[in-house]
């Protein structure tokens, strides 16, 4: 298995939404193996997207064909596998 079969980019986040509304809200659709915000390393600010992963990848696929609002926001969700 690819090492980003299941992980999903998830972008136009608010930056009040934490790795627990995340697992919270994705969770819905299987199990969240790990949410992570990316992080401006100079000041620890959130840069407006995260990753999430799915422990399985058809989970995966059904979430991006869904459309999202988290916390008030309309969310891009893509997949992160590699297509070749």
């Amino acid at each position: 298995m690819e090492p980003d079969h299941g992980k999903l980019f998830i972008g136009g986040i608010s930056w009040d939404t934490d790795e627990e509304r995340l697992k919270e809200y994705f969770g819905k659709y299987g199990e969240v193996v790990e949410a992570v915000i990316m992080r401006y390393r100079a000041t620890g600010r959130a840069r407006g997207f995260r990753f999430v992963v799915f422990a399985d990848p058809v989970v995966a696929e059904r979430v991006v064909m869904d459309k999202h609002m988290i916390d008030c926001r309309t969310v891009i969700v893509k997949s992160c596998t590699k297509n070749l």
